[in-house]
């Protein structure tokens, strides 16, 4: 892994999300095109990215390996609740703000800016890994994400909700490598010409929901920039001093751990605004640790190496 391509890359990503910003403050697009264009992701690209991705992984690959990523993403989303509830009370948050932290905490940019970040740093065939991550991040999400952001807690469970087009398209992908099928090489190519837009796409989304956000009153929250170094640097360095005794292959832990180190997920805006949470906290930290992101999944990668 070079060091100065996962910086180059990152670097990248963040002047096209800068597009996005300018775009938006120049008024040559509104809030509302971030809104269908983030749909359009979601339910267009993304999904096209996982199932071309398949066809990237290699032939060698062990069965072994893609049943590891399984079980780790299982006990990641199974252990850190608790670990979310710990952080939030060692930086004392405010008892109607913790499970909003806790949200943060445990679910990160997966999708939206950690596929793009991983085929960049380690090559389109990663994206099936991170894929099998996304099916539990999703079963997580949708269960335990809407039961912590809820009043409600488990009666605002949404079953249409849950069988969203990533899932969909996370378990076809799954399906597909468990069972060896292989699409039209049209097909295949068209899936792999959509998927690939959506990395651009996905970073103008974020620079267009950070221009509605108000510089600075983000600034000003002061425990987010402990809960950064927390979040996007011990947490990833311990999960990596853990599991560098369970997960012999490099390959394989480099793209857990960058998971791991993703910044949180714009979803925790999109639930906040659902279920009638701190709006303005959830965008305030996906703006402060999204830009931290340029420079801490380097510090990440280059530890790795």
């Amino acid at each position: 892994m070079d060091i100065n391509v996962v910086i180059n890359q990152m670097l990248e990503l963040f002047m096209i999300l800068t597009l996005g910003y300018l775009a938006t403050k120049k008024k040559v697009v509104s809030p509302k095109f971030g809104t269908q264009l983030s749909n359009f992701i979601l339910s267009i690209t993304l999904p096209c990215m996982m199932l071309a991705s398949v066809a990237s992984i290699p032939e060698q690959t062990d069965h072994k390996e893609v049943l590891m990523m399984f079980v780790i993403a299982i006990l990641f989303y199974l252990v850190m609740p608790f670990i979310a509830y710990l952080i939030a009370r060692i930086l004392l948050v405010k008892r109607e703000d913790r499970h909003l932290y806790m949200y943060m905490t445990i679910w990160s940019n997966v999708g939206f800016m950690g596929f793009p970040v991983i085929a960049s740093i380690f090559g389109e065939g990663a994206i099936f890994y991170a894929t099998i991550f996304n099916l539990i991040f999703n079963v997580s999400n949708f269960t335990l994400g809407i039961m912590l952001m809820s009043k409600d807690g488990i009666k605002a469970l949404d079953r249409k909700k849950f069988l969203s087009p990533g899932m969909i398209a996370s378990i076809a992908a799954v399906t597909m490598f468990a069972f060896k099928l292989k699409l039209p090489e049209l097909v295949n190519d068209t899936l792999k010409t959509v998927g690939s837009t959506t990395s651009a796409l996905a970073m103008i989304v974020i620079g267009i929901a950070l221009a509605g956000i108000p510089i600075k009153s983000v600034f000003t929250e002061i425990r987010l920039y402990p809960y950064v170094i927390i979040k996007q640097v011990l947490l990833p360095l311990s999960a990596w001093l853990v599991l560098r005794n369970v997960i012999t292959n490099p390959y394989l832990l480099g793209i857990v751990i960058v998971i791991i180190a993703m910044p949180v997920a714009t979803s925790a805006v999109l639930f906040a605004n659902r279920y009638e949470n701190n709006v303005a906290l959830a965008t305030k930290a996906v703006f402060i640790t999204t830009l931290a992101s340029v420079v801490t999944i380097p510090i990440i990668s280059y530890l790795l190496m």
